[in-house]
């Protein structure tokens, strides 16, 4: 079976459903552009409701099913070799970081169940995640702006793994939840090229002022534009959540308080989407947004919480 059709296979979504009953009358080896169409006209991803957004092209069906996986409170190593093996691209991505001397393996993994078994399933659900996210902006300039929602996106993420046990929070969904919170940014930027780009290179007062502007200019903010897109892709309700809600009140909910406090450090750190004036630090974060009981234990990890950040960061180019 071909990798394109393996993957589909893979989809447990609608659309997918029915592009492949769509294709059992053929030939076993069909024609990916059959394939194609039958996904588009089946697909609940290009809808009025998403309008210019469609642009962004979605996460592979192969991610959107690690992701759904990796929601899961019981994850199976062998379940993520059988999914990762399932996209070639990706397969090769995994590899090549895991034998960089980024993780320092003795000997050379040669398979994804092998990398799976070496790393550990939080680490997997890390690295999987992050280059989902980096094969998601790579078909974007590498400009400046490009850089800071990359950079800011791994920061947000580095810093949550690092406090979720606090929230009693998987480390690993933590991280991806993070990972993905400003996906509406991306669509925004797709959607509305040069228009969000003249945005996002002016230095706004507020991150109040930046949602004001977006919802002025593009009809909605970036938050609006994530849940859109999180929904029609299928994500997971715990990474929509943050996706939607991030410059909310801080939540008490154990995911949603750890992305929303996550991006506010990233931004107090300098890691910003889009540069406001006078972002609150890092110890005004604390003090105006973590829960008394964690006040203490999480000011005294700001050093370390900065420095996850940045080797992480440094961790993949981009």
């Amino acid at each position: 079976m071909p990798s394109w059709l393996r993957s589909l296979a893979f989809d447990r979504s609608p659309s997918a459903a029915k592009a492949l009953s769509g294709l059992k009358a053929h030939t076993a080896e069909p024609n990916p552009v059959a394939v194609g169409v039958a996904l588009l006209q089946n697909s609940s991803v290009e809808t009025l409701e998403l309008g210019p957004l469609a642009k962004l092209p979605p996460f592979a069906p192969v991610v959107i099913r690690l992701l759904r996986l990796f929601d899961r409170d019981e994850v199976e190593q062998a379940e993520i070799a059988r999914l990762v093996e399932a996209d070639p691209a990706l397969t090769a991505e995994i590899l090549g970081v895991v034998n960089s001397p980024l993780y320092a393996i003795r000997g050379r993994v040669t398979s994804p169940a092998h990398g799976v078994a070496m790393l550990g399933v939080e680490q997997m659900k890390a690295l999987a995640t992050t280059l989902a996210m980096r094969a998601l902006l790579s078909g974007s300039p590498k400009t400046p702006i490009v850089r800071r929602f990359w950079k800011h996106s791994v920061a947000s993420a580095a810093i949550a793994q690092e406090m979720a046990p606090l929230f009693t929070v998987d480390k690993g969904l933590g991280y991806i939840a993070a990972m993905v919170h400003d996906l509406g940014r991306i669509g925004l930027l797709a959607a509305h090229g040069e228009a969000y780009g003249s945005l996002a290179t002016t230095v706004h007062q507020s991150v109040e002022e930046i949602l004001e502007i977006e919802r002025t200019r593009f009809g909605m903010d970036h938050c609006h534009a994530g849940a859109l897109l999180s929904r029609a892709w299928g994500l997971p309700k715990s990474l929509r959540e943050g996706v939607k809600h991030h410059h909310d009140e801080c939540s008490d909910r154990r995911i949603l308080g750890l992305v929303q406090l996550s991006c506010r450090l990233a931004n107090g750190f300098m890691f910003q989407s889009i540069l406001h004036r006078n972002p609150h630090t890092p110890a005004e974060t604390m003090e105006s947004f973590v829960p008394k009981a964690m006040h203490q234990d999480l000011t005294a990890r700001l050093q370390s919480l900065e420095l996850a950040a940045f080797q992480t960061i440094e961790s993949f180019d981009f």
